[in-house]
């Protein structure tokens, strides 16, 4: 059962296709462990858990028996495990299932209603804890429209819970509550901001669940809590005699419910900042000082919560001062960007965790594409970032130093995950460096980090799709800046399509479309050089994010010059292989090429009405279809039904008819 959990967490989608073989199955079994307080229970509702919360729109089918066998489960286990492990499967399946989970709703609050106010005994706050955790599911899925009957009510639970009793697990849980709130209806929030910051600052501040261990034959001199509470004492001139009081300890034990308190309180923190703009000003100085003052905790996910709560502060405060006319008469961001930066890209450089790297590098991501000339306008700041991503490409910072000789290969041979998470991350910090200073002043840096981006001969296949899928991104960014560079970049990406991994193919194909649009008719010449090759994909076992990427790539040379292309062969063909159904991103650039045609009348386009409409209207309510594609499909059949009224009906079911002029009336509204 432990490996089915592994399976279903690792192997999706292919293992989505078993579902009508393997949900009974665990199902079966929960029902008949239900009275173990066995391990086999535990392994049961993990491969369950895994399943569903992996199994995204799939899971809608499966939910009236998913949700009737649970709630049977959370009203008859005659264990506390088993209706905790009932409950969070509850969360798990809702959080596949999102606004679809809302019809069962009544259904599920009645059994979770009576958890929610369970009294605070061991076994209560256990369960109370595992049902707050599901409700902040909820906030989070089922829908602002459905959630702001609940949301005060909700609120009120938390503020009512945070300081009854010392039990760090529920008090996270409530925190992580708030944060989901604030997602959704953070109206329901703003009156009692107060209680819940100054509770949260409370729990950055405690040291609860820490004690000094001290060497078997020591006396104890002080109180790790004490001596904290009086902050650090009187001064000694006598260094040996303050190095004396520290020589006994043996080390300093933090319980692991107060560490996990800690990071949820300050990743709670990052969501109450971000989106309760205005209103959240009055705390973020505040809140950027605790972050400050936990940088050097010595636990990872306080650390990493730290350096997310400094550089999100930042981020929304820069917000509310462009999109919301804040007044910043105290220039709070320039002071609180000359500490934050020079903080994160010390921890870049000298942090021997990977982990903690990775997310400084993409803390200064994030502020790359939010702040932009903000941020690089001081040249500092510029040359700092690209000192930063030649020292990672060159494997040059501390975590990425040999760890029995304590010296720096650039040629490291490491086949870990994260070490790939890492160049990737600081990879990623180019495309937004060209974004935010614009492609022509980026091009001399492109020139200097080109050598380091495109792998040398025998690099692993992480490495191959990174270095083409980095270098995508940036000819994306520079635009037409990238036209000098146009035939070195063909080279790299017509050898990518020539690998034998599926990953870096995919991600070379991407990048042919990014550069074709971007130079123009410059590349029309290699037009049909890049169709035969990219028509060899197109097969119906062939990779479906490779195909994707192909349609993308087509519809940006239909975009760039579509006089260059055979028009009447390539429609039919394009057309046969939507809807996109892996790399949903595309999907705008795919219907973008379908507006093109079909704004001048291209009759191939149009004599593919019947078949593209279908496919055009599904994308309407689906969720992984974004926004912008959603609004482009709408001005789309909005012009086909004006033009082709008679046609567009007969060639849509009744279902598809209702899906469309509902579209129709919301564009108009």
């Amino acid at each position: 059962r432990y490996a089915l959990g592994q399976f279903a967490e690792h192997f999706q989608p292919e293992i989505a296709k078993y579902s009508n073989d393997i949900l009974p199955v665990l199902c079966q079994k929960i029902s008949e462990e239900m009275s173990s307080q066995s391990s086999a229970l535990t392994r049961t509702y993990y491969a369950l858990e895994s399943f569903c919360e992996n199994m995204g729109d799939n899971i809608v089918p499966y939910l009236p028996d998913l949700v009737e066998k649970l709630v049977v489960m959370v009203a008859n286990s005659p264990t506390v495990r088993g209706e905790e492990l009932a409950i969070s499967a509850l969360g798990a399946v809702s959080n596949a299932a999102e606004d679809a989970i809302v019809p069962f709703l009544p259904q599920i609050m009645q059994h979770l209603k009576g958890y929610l106010t369970a009294p605070d005994t061991e076994d209560g706050i256990r369960l109370k804890t595992q049902a707050i955790d599901t409700l902040a599911v909820f906030a989070r899925k089922i829908g602002k429209e459905t959630f702001a009957s609940m949301a005060a009510e909700c609120v009120q639970l938390g503020i009512s819970n945070m300081s009854v009793v010392d039990e760090p697990d529920l008090r996270r849980c409530i925190y992580s509550l708030f944060a989901a709130i604030s997602t959704t209806c953070p109206e329901a929030l703003y009156p009692h901001l107060d209680v819940i910051v100054k509770r949260i600052f409370e729990c950055l501040d405690s040291n609860e669940g820490m004690t000094t261990e001290y060497k078997s034959d020591a006396t104890p001199r002080f109180d790790l809590d004490d001596s904290l509470e009086e902050g650090k004492g009187e001064e000694s001139d006598d260094e040996d005699e303050v190095l004396g009081d520290y020589e006994d300890i043996d080390g300093i034990a933090v319980e692991n419910g107060y560490l996990e308190e800690k990071g949820d309180a300050l990743t709670s923190l990052c969501e109450l900042t971000e989106n309760l703009g205005t209103h959240f000003v009055p705390y973020y100085e505040d809140t950027f000082g605790y972050g400050l003052k936990l940088v050097d905790f010595n636990a990872l996910q306080v650390r990493r919560g730290s350096i997310l709560c400094m550089t999100h502060v930042c981020i929304a405060l820069h917000k509310v001062i462009t999109e919301n006319n804040f007044q910043d008469e105290t220039a709070m961001l320039p002071k609180l960007l000359s500490v934050c930066v020079p903080l994160v890209f010390d921890v870049v450089r000298s942090d021997k965790d990977r982990e903690i790297v990775c997310s400084a590098l993409e803390c200064i991501n994030e502020m790359l594409k939010e702040l932009k000339n903000a941020l690089i306008s001081d040249e500092e700041y510029f040359d700092a970032i690209v000192e930063l991503v030649k020292e990672v490409l060159q494997h040059k910072t501390s975590c990425q130093k040999d760890s029995e000789d304590d010296s720096f290969c650039e040629d490291v041979h490491d086949d870990s995950e994260l070490t790939t998470v890492l160049i990737d991350s600081a990879a990623s910090l180019l495309p937004s460096l060209a974004t935010a200073m614009g492609g022509q002043k980026f091009a001399p840096y492109f020139k200097m980090f080109l050598p380091l981006i495109v792998p040398k001969e025998g690099k692993k296949k992480s490495e191959r799709s990174l270095a083409a899928g980095t270098l995508a991104e940036i000819c994306q960014a520079m635009g037409e800046s990238i036209v000098p560079f146009a035939e070195n970049m063909y080279s790299i990406f017509m050898g990518g399509i020539k690998d034998c991994s599926d990953d870096v193919i995919s991600n070379s194909v991407f990048g042919i479309g990014v550069l074709v649009e971007c130079t123009g008719a410059i590349m029309s010449p290699k037009y049909p050089e890049i169709l035969s090759i990219l028509s060899g994909f197109l097969k119906e076992d062939g990779d479906r994010r490779t195909i994707d990427n192909v349609l993308g790539a087509v519809a940006r040379m239909i975009i760039a010059n579509p006089g260059a292309l055979l028009i009447d062969t390539i429609v039919p063909t394009f057309v046969k292989w939507l809807p996109l159904k892996e790399d949903m991103e595309e999907n705008i650039t795919v219907y973008k090429a379908v507006y093109s045609l079909l704004s001048v009348n291209c009759e191939p386009m149009v004599k593919e009405l019947p078949t593209l409409l279908p496919i055009m209207i599904t994308q309407l309510p689906n969720k992984k279809v974004d926004d912008s594609t959603k609004a482009k499909l709408t001005e789309i059949l909005k012009g086909v039904v004006s033009q082709y009224e008679e046609l567009t009906f007969k060639s849509i079911t009744p279902d598809q008819v209702e899906i469309l002029k509902q579209a129709l009336a919301h564009s108009g509204s």
